[in-house]
């Protein structure tokens, strides 16, 4: 590792979650190595309509891998769900390394405290997500 490892990420409060995680587990395993977070804006972050439009899940690593790519940074940091799965990574990346998972259930925020399985036929939950889409479905 360099004096100080630069880490490129989305500048989405998410994103930088997940660095901050990052970083914490570089100093564990490095102990007094110095990083610097280098935040990028993406076309996904700045798009408000139809991802498809502007390079689907991409428009939301393009920017972060160019960097890296670049030379702007040492280390990029991605979250799964944002990396397209219909093509291969950029040439010159490979998965370095993945956080351990989180806590994977779901919080419902109903204003009546209703749980999921009492809410009633025909309700409409708010998420742009297709995987708890199919979920709910199930």
């Amino acid at each position: 590792m360099s004096a100080a490892e630069r880490i490129v990420s989305r500048d989405a409060p998410m994103a930088l979650a997940q660095v901050a995680r990052v970083r914490a587990e570089l100093v564990a395993l490095h102990l007094g190595v110095a990083t610097e977070v280098v935040p990028v804006r993406t076309t996904g972050d700045r798009w408000m309509g139809d991802l498809a439009e502007v390079d689907g899940k991409g428009a939301f690593t393009k920017e972060v891998d160019a960097a890296l790519l670049a030379g702007e940074a040492d280390l990029a940091v991605h979250c799964v769900k944002d990396i397209p799965a219909d093509r291969p990574l950029p040439e010159g990346t490979v998965f370095a390394a993945f956080l351990a998972r989180d806590d994977i259930r779901y919080a419902l925020i109903h204003p009546g405290g209703l749980p999921l399985d009492r809410l009633p036929a025909g309700t409409r939950v708010g998420t742009s997500s297709v995987r708890r889409c199919a979920q709910l479905a199930a």
